[in-house]
């Protein structure tokens, strides 16, 4: 596999999207983004994204890169989505060595441009090469375009917390979907 992918057509004057994985000068980048989507209130359980920039800078230089990884969408300077793949239950357990949770924010602006695909495709293929037999994510019933991506990928429902969110006033489920990787 390429370790980057560039894609879309590149037009005079624009900076194609690379997926490559996070670096700690993306800190701000990473903030930018979370935030951006956590401030829709509709695809996020969480609305604001706590960290600064020197504290996410951090997380990013510590994280174990055999198990853990941040993979980023970026436009030139700009970082426009990411992925995060982190152990199951922060890996915690030896219970959990082979199962991945995956989290993917993308900024309005660049959605319905394949980027989450790319994503995807790029942490499919990291994660079957550094031993994790599973991934798996949640997602509010409500986002049927992320629910449709990861069905294309094969991702499959596991099951359905009923009610489990509020979203402007009406509830909203939370599908958990899980995928096995082959060998």
């Amino acid at each position: 596999m390429r370790s980057i992918f560039a894609f879309l057509k590149k037009s005079p004057g624009t900076d194609e999207i690379i997926i490559r994985e996070a670096k700690p000068d993306d800190a701000q980048g990473i903030i930018n983004v979370m935030r951006s989507v956590g401030s829709e209130k509709i695809f996020t359980v969480s609305e604001y994204f706590p960290m600064t920039e020197e504290e996410e800078r951090d997380f990013i230089k510590r994280m174990d890169r055999k198990k853990d990884m941040i993979f980023v969408a970026a436009k030139g300077k700009d970082i426009v989505g990411c992925l995060t793949l982190f152990r199951y239950y922060g890996g915690r357990s030896p219970k959990v060595q082979h199962v991945g949770e995956i989290g993917i924010s993308i900024i309005s602006s660049y959605r319905n441009q394949k980027i989450g695909s790319r994503l995807l495709e790029f942490a499919i293929d990291w994660a079957a090469k550094h031993d994790y037999e599973k991934l798996c994510l949640s997602v509010f019933s409500t986002n049927e375009i992320a629910i449709h991506v990861y069905k294309k990928f094969g991702f499959e429902e596991e099951g359905v917390r009923k009610k489990q969110f509020i979203v402007n006033g009406m509830y909203v489920d939370e599908i958990i979907m899980g995928k096995f990787l082959t060998r």
